[in-house]
């Protein structure tokens, strides 16, 4: 079964869902964690919304510490990592961290088709799920998607 799962997380309800299943998965079948926060230095981080530079840092920071903790409470081994994209896209830090972490899952939120963004540059999720080698699972945040659609259907 996956013995080293990679977990792309960013400030999204849905990425923290997903953080939730990983946790379960790697319980279940004894794996390690790689639990991944890409900074973008681009003005429109496509992660995590509109963020300088340092914010965006502090904020990865604060996750992996309180991911570090549910690892510790939950026994589960892990590794957490702020990978630094240098102008590179998000998938491709992604994909570059989950290859040298010999990843065999790549685990990650997925936000639904929301605005226009999405269609004229893809999603991140998208992105991985077309060029991954390895399986991905991706969780969407259902309550939140089904607001925004309700909200958009008038």
């Amino acid at each position: 079964m996956y013995k080293r799962i990679l977990v792309a997380l960013d400030a999204s309800a849905s990425a923290h869902l997903a953080l939730e299943e990983a946790l379960k998965l790697a319980q279940a079948v004894d794996a390690t964690l790689m639990v991944a926060c890409v900074v973008s230095h681009d003005l429109c981080d496509l992660v995590g919304g509109v963020i300088g530079e340092e914010a965006g840092a502090a904020g990865a920071h604060w996750q992996l510490g309180h991911v570090r903790d549910l690892c510790e409470r939950g026994g589960v081994s892990c590794i957490t990592q702020i990978i630094d994209a240098h102008g590179a896209s998000i998938p491709a830090a992604l994909m570059q961290a989950a290859q040298a972490f010999e990843a065999d899952l790549i685990v990650m939120g997925t936000h639904g088709p929301r605005d226009a963004r999405r269609h004229l540059i893809g999603s991140v999720a998208e992105t991985i799920l077309r060029s991954s080698h390895v399986p991905v699972l991706t969780v969407r945040d259902a309550q939140r998607d089904d607001e925004h659609d309700a909200a958009h259907a008038l």
